[in-house]
């Protein structure tokens, strides 16, 4: 997927155009994943089974509207620095580096390994975004990714705290 951005000296955004590109690359690759994760989401909602079924059923539906906000905020930051952000389910899964789940009867357990597994894909790929933002003095975009690395970091504890044994 190509995305076309600003191709003057400067962008409107007075941001250096070369390091805007790769900024909005790594952008939407987050933005993709936000994407497949709200699907995913939803079928962990629909799908969960077994014992803790009335709490993974609220935390699914609590985590789906939280990310929602979020691919929101990225893609309306995306248009923000001149560029286009993917927007089809097909540039997503293309993107993305979260894998679809199939449609099934999931166990409680398996829910929160896949969440906690694709959180921590997520916080990964965020710190890998992160320098770019910095380097390009986008403070706003800075901003943006430290927000999601602290709600990503706050789950991922405690999807770890879930799994954790006695």
């Amino acid at each position: 997927m190509k995305n076309e951005c600003c191709p003057d000296e400067y962008c409107h955004s007075g941001l250096k155009p070369e390091k805007t590109r790769r900024l909005v690359e790594g952008l939407s690759i987050y933005l993709a994943n936000l994407n497949i994760l709200y699907v995913k989401l939803h079928n962990l909602h629909w799908n969960v089974v077994g014992v803790g079924f009335f709490d993974l059923h609220e935390k699914t539906g609590e985590l789906y509207e939280a990310i929602a906000e979020k691919f929101d905020i990225v893609a309306e930051r995306i248009k923000m620095l001149g560029c286009y952000p993917p927007a089809s389910m097909r540039d997503y899964l293309e993107i993305g580096s979260i894998d679809e789940l199939p449609s099934e009867n999931i166990s409680t357990a398996c829910v929160a390994k896949i969440i906690l597994e694709d959180f921590c894909e997520m916080l990964k790929l965020i710190r890998m975004i992160d320098p770019l933002a910095k380097e390009a003095r986008d403070d706003c975009t800075v901003g943006i990714l430290a927000e999601a690395m602290c709600f990503f970091e706050k789950h991922i504890w405690f999807f770890t705290a879930y799994l954790t044994k006695c």
